[in-house]
């Protein structure tokens, strides 16, 4: 299975907790009865996913094909844990907290596909040592859309064959 195109049979926890949610009229009660929802199958919160941001970072810094993107680009270790941290908080948990534009983050970094396949290796490397296997599996189907799109656009056979010599 190619990680980047997950099989269309695969449903994510947000697509199964909506189509057992029914019809809510108010908005916010349905946003904050999906997180509860969210949180007590999957188990996450804060805490944990500060500990998997953390985790993640410790393996990617170290890492071959990662390691020098991001010493390159981060200059401030905690704040950018406590982005991700909103940033998961808000994908995986419907916080709402993240309110940048990821793509943009990413684009003056010159990925390459095979990194987008590293990053999902050893994200879920470091889920399954941080969280459930719900989350994990969560947490994961969100990783991969996250991929495959930032792959999409990032990854395009212009921005490829600029990398070339």
């Amino acid at each position: 299975m190619n990680p980047l195109n997950p099989p269309e049979r695969e449903l994510s926890l947000f697509r199964q907790i909506l189509d057992d949610a029914g019809d809510r009229t108010d908005p916010d009660a349905r946003r904050a009865e999906l997180a509860r929802q969210l949180r007590e199958q999957t188990g996450l919160d804060e805490q944990a996913l500060g500990r998997l941001v953390r985790r993640f970072y410790a393996m990617a810094r170290q890492d071959s094909e990662l390691g020098a993107i991001f010493e390159a680009h981060v200059a401030d270790w905690e704040a950018h844990f406590a982005r991700l941290v909103d940033f998961w908080a808000s994908v995986g948990l419907l916080a709402g907290r993240y309110h940048r534009n990821a793509l943009a983050a990413h684009r003056p970094l010159q990925l390459q596909p095979r990194h987008f396949e590293r990053w999902l290796a050893l994200f879920e490397r470091a889920l399954r040592h941080e969280v459930s296997p719900q989350a994990t599996e969560h947490l994961m189907a969100i990783a991969r859309r996250i991929a495959a799109t930032l792959r999409s656009r990032l990854c395009t056979d212009a921005a490829i064959e600029g990398l070339m010599p």
